[in-house]
């Protein structure tokens, strides 16, 4: 199958006619972290609500788009920070605390 790969962002599809109050984690978000050789076609997903990591066969998968935008203003931020700290330090604020973690 191979449809998703580790990193991919998920939805959990709905099943409408599933019984007792439905199906509590339709349409729930994650992320794959693995690909299940075997039994192929299964993924392992990273519940973004639980943050539990959850098997599921890739036919109750579909695929979304990640936010690119969010992606890039969260990277942005991280930078105007770093700027903002390292300028600090050059002014004499010995107390602003930069590191660089990798």
């Amino acid at each position: 199958m191979a449809e998703f790969k580790v990193g991919d962002r998920v939805k959990v599809l709905d099943k409408p006619n599933w019984p007792d109050g439905g199906y509590k984690i339709g349409n729930w978000e994650g992320t794959i972290i693995q690909i299940v050789e075997d039994p192929a076609g299964y993924v392992t997903v990273n519940a973004d609500k639980t943050g539990y990591d959850m098997l599921f066969h890739e036919k109750e998968l579909e695929k979304i788009q990640s936010d690119i935008h969010a992606e890039q203003n969260s990277d942005h931020d991280g930078t105007l920070g770093l700027i903002d700290a390292l300028q600090q330090k050059t002014k004499g604020n010995s107390s602003a605390n930069v590191r660089l973690d990798m």
